[in-house]
């Protein structure tokens, strides 16, 4: 499974567009992630929320200082696909 990422894109709020390497693209909203998980509480200022941008490198959703979201987590969110019981409470 291919989990780079190709773009993203603003939405509103708290929620990209995301387009992966294969095809995808989905929606994610990270109010719950920035409300309930740190270090994502950083991002509640909006503005520093809205300048993500793709790590050159690991292809993933990334924020200042190397703040990222892992990209299975992401791919499987964006594509509305149930996490397998095994990983755990998910944000």
């Amino acid at each position: 499974m291919n989990y780079d990422l190709k773009s993203i894109e603003y939405q509103h709020d708290y929620i990209y567009k995301v387009s992966f390497e294969d095809g995808t693209s989905g929606l994610v909203d990270f109010a719950n992630v920035i409300d309930t998980t740190k270090p994502y509480n950083v991002l509640l200022n909006l503005n520093l929320f809205k300048k993500a941008y793709i790590h050159p490198e690991l292809k993933t959703l990334t924020w200042a200082d190397d703040l990222d979201y892992d990209p299975i987590i992401l791919y499987y969110k964006a594509n509305k696909i149930p996490f397998p019981a095994s990983w755990g409470e998910i944000q």
